[in-house]
């Protein structure tokens, strides 16, 4: 019915107005009807003793024509005054006074009245009226005893007529009001409509490949901050296409470096260009190049495994200190061929932690790998773990190059590497995503790593790159 939030919402709210203006017209229009009734009531009744006592003393002095008279020219003011005709009867109907022509009355009205009740009753008065009239009846007594009654008709146009004077009161107040109110629930309906609107069409934008899109915060209401949650989504979606791009972008080069050199050098094979001589050195060349790719893709595939739900960690409890050792034989060699020296610093001999010992010794042999790759030669790589804050630390560090501070944010991305050559040679091709991994698996453990880059002694270009993660006491 409604295509819009803002047709919803302004109908909507339209006919609460409306409906709530005629359930309170209604309720005025009774409550009116009703008030007028009873003022007339209250007003027959106010002066009903007056009335009474006249009409007893009538009965009495009945042959004195001025008091006669005046009898009846208070009856003419009293009904002036009430709006009412005014009927007085004895006991016996028989008619005593009477402002209009109407010389009987109700037999039935009449007796109860004589047994000491009242009468209010809309009747035609036994047609003496054309239409209904409100008929108030009440006993005429004298020393007690009830010698009579006296009628009051009031025409019900009269009381209709009051009571319209205040229904049209109140509808020509309450229009102005309808008016103010269809215009705040106007306003209201385009302020709250028009933040989804802006939202929808920015989420549309961002379907298209407008990535930069965002919707503007008008209020800090639930609408802004819904307004607010859509653009940190659209910033995340942006900064995930700019992810997605720049890592097809770097694996299509990682992937076309060597792929290159291997058809080129299988080409000058083939063809002759490489003489018969030198074949097998190239061919170790493309051996180790389709090594380099398979590691490549063992590392991506490794990582799309981590970033799934399903990727489980086995944690136990085992000593770090140990794990290093473990590693440094490993790299011994590595560490031997650069002239390195070692500085390890235990706090105690054993530290036993809670992690997936596995995945932890990637991380300590990649950070020891990297220390190992970018240190100055004949310099020393510093190992420390300790204690601090309820976790263990474990902290690898080496002189060299160091980091500037612009790559320290953008160190643990996939394929970042730093745009200064902190080495040469063979230690340059590494595809960026060790320390991609290293974080990934802290973050699985729930825990922290982050890289502190300074500048040792002045006038020396060495800095002390140091790299620090956190894991859980067993």
């Amino acid at each position: 019915m409604f295509k819009s939030i803002f047709q919803r919402l302004f109908w909507t709210y339209a006919m609460i107005l409306l409906l709530v203006f005629l359930s309170v017209g209604v309720s005025v229009s009774i409550f009116a009807n009703n008030y007028t009734t009873r003022k007339q009531i209250e007003s027959v009744v106010s002066i009903s003793d007056t009335v009474e006592h006249w009409s007893a003393a009538m009965q009495i002095e009945n042959t004195d024509m001025r008091f006669k008279q005046a009898y009846r020219q208070t009856l003419n003011s009293w009904g002036e005054f009430i709006d009412a005709d005014i009927v007085v009867v004895n006991k016996n109907g028989e008619l005593t006074a009477s402002t209009c022509d109407i010389s009987t009355v109700p037999e039935e009205a009449l007796a109860d009245i004589i047994n000491g009740g009242q009468v209010v009753k809309k009747t035609t008065f036994n047609g003496a009226y054309p239409k209904r009239v409100l008929t108030i009846g009440l006993p005429v007594r004298y020393q007690g005893t009830v010698v009579g009654a006296m009628f009051f008709n009031t025409r019900l146009p009269n009381i209709k007529r009051t009571t319209m004077e205040l229904v049209f009161l109140f509808m020509f107040s309450s229009l102005f009001s309808i008016c103010a109110a269809f215009v705040l629930v106007y306003l209201q309906s385009r302020r709250i409509s028009k933040p989804i609107g802006d939202i929808n069409r920015a989420a549309q934008d961002i379907a298209a490949g407008n990535f930069s899109e965002r919707v503007k915060i008008t209020s800090n209401d639930e609408t802004g901050q819904l307004a607010s949650s859509f653009n940190f989504m659209a910033a995340s979606i942006e900064d995930l296409e700019n992810q997605r791009q720049s890592f097809v972008s770097d694996v299509s080069h990682e992937l076309r470096t060597p792929m290159t050199s291997i058809s080129g050098f299988i080409e000058g094979i083939l063809d002759g260009t490489i003489p018969e001589e030198k074949r097998e050195d190239y061919l170790r060349i493309v051996l180790d190049e389709t090594k380099r790719l398979t590691r490549l893709v063992n590392d991506l595939l490794e990582m799309s495994k981590m970033s799934s739900s399903e990727y489980k960690l086995d944690i136990k409890s085992f000593d770090i200190n140990e794990l290093i050792r473990v590693c440094i034989i490993g790299l011994e060699s590595r560490i031997t061929e650069r002239n390195l020296d070692l500085n390890v610093d235990f706090s105690k001999d054993t530290l036993d932690v809670l992690a997936d010992q596995d995945a932890i010794k990637r991380v300590v042999i990649n950070l020891m790998d990297n220390a190992i790759k970018f240190s100055y030669l004949n310099t020393t790589i510093g190992i420390k773990t300790w204690v601090e804050d309820g976790r263990a630390h474990i902290c690898v560090g080496n002189f060299g190059d160091g980091i500037d501070g612009a790559d320290l944010s953008n160190i643990f991305n996939r394929f970042y590497k730093t745009d200064k050559s902190r080495t040469s040679g063979k230690n340059k091709s590494g595809a960026g995503l060790g320390l991609s991994f290293v974080k990934n698996i802290l973050t699985l453990h729930k825990q922290s790593i982050w890289v502190e880059s300074v500048d040792t002694k002045e006038g020396s270009k060495a800095k002390y790159t140091k790299f620090t993660f956190t894991l859980e006491l067993a």
